[in-house]
C-alpha cells in the first residue's frame, strides 16, 4: 500500500497558522483589498448566490447524490470516502483535520463505514503503532458511484445553458477556487 503523503505525527495538528510578518496582511487587510477590486454592490450578488450554493451543497447535495447513486450512505459517510480517495491512508487525527472534527465524532462516523465494509484500519507500515484508514474495493467501488452521481447531479442542471456559459462558469470557478486555494494556503 503506497501512501501518498506523511500523516502528521500523532497529536500533532497538520495545518499551522504561519507567523505573521511585517509584509504579511491581516484578514482586514486582505479584505480591504478585496474591496479595491470589487465594490460591495457589484459583488453583492455572487455573494448572495454562493450563500445559496453552499447552504444547498451542505444541506441537500448529500443526500441527493446518495439516492442517484443508489447508496445508503449519509454525509459523514460521503465525506470520509471522498477523503479517503482524495488523500489516500490516512490516521484517523489526520483525516478528522483535514474534515474539520474533533477526533470523538470522526471515530464513530468511521466505525460506521467500517462496519460497512467501505473501509479498514491497517497498520502504518513508517509507525507501528498507529493505523491507517484506507479504502477498500468495495469502498472504492461505492465512491465511483458517488461521484459518478455527482457529475450526473451538474450535468443535468447545466443541461439547458449554451456550451460557450458552461465553458466561462467553469474557467471563473476555477479561477475562484485558486483564489480560495491561496487564502487557504496564506491561513495556513
Amino acid at each position: 500500500m503506497k501512501r501518498l503523503r506523511k500523516p502528521a505525527p500523532a497529536g500533532k495538528r497538520r495545518r499551522r497558522h504561519a507567523p505573521r510578518t511585517a509584509g504579511t496582511p491581516t484578514r482586514a487587510g486582505r479584505a480591504a483589498e478585496v474591496s479595491k477590486g470589487a465594490s460591495r454592490g457589484v459583488a453583492e450578488p455572487i455573494v448572495q448566490h454562493l450563500g445559496i450554493v453552499i447552504r444547498w451543497a451542505r444541506l441537500r447535495s448529500f443526500n441527493l447524490i446518495a439516492d442517484t447513486a443508489g447508496v445508503q450512505l449519509d454525509r459523514s459517510g460521503i465525506v470520509i470516502l471522498t477523503t479517503l480517495h482524495r488523500l489516500g491512508p490516512l490516521r484517523l487525527s489526520d483525516l478528522a483535520d483535514d474534515i474539520g472534527l474533533d477526533r470523538s465524532t470522526i471515530s464513530r462516523q468511521v466505525a460506521a463505514v467500517v462496519r460497512a465494509g467501505y473501509v479498514e484500519r491497517a497498520v502504518d507500515e513508517i509507525d507501528a503503532r498507529a493505523l491507517l484508514l484506507t479504502l477498500t474495493a468495495r469502498g472504492q467501488a461505492i465512491r465511483h458511484k458517488l461521484a459518478t452521481a455527482w457529475h450526473d447531479i451538474v450535468v443535468g442542471l447545466l443541461t439547458e445553458w449554451p456550451e460557450q456559459d458552461i465553458a466561462e462558469l467553469g474557467r471563473l470557478l476555477s479561477r475562484l477556487t485558486a483564489q480560495f486555494q491561496l487564502r487557504e494556503d496564506a491561513d495556513i
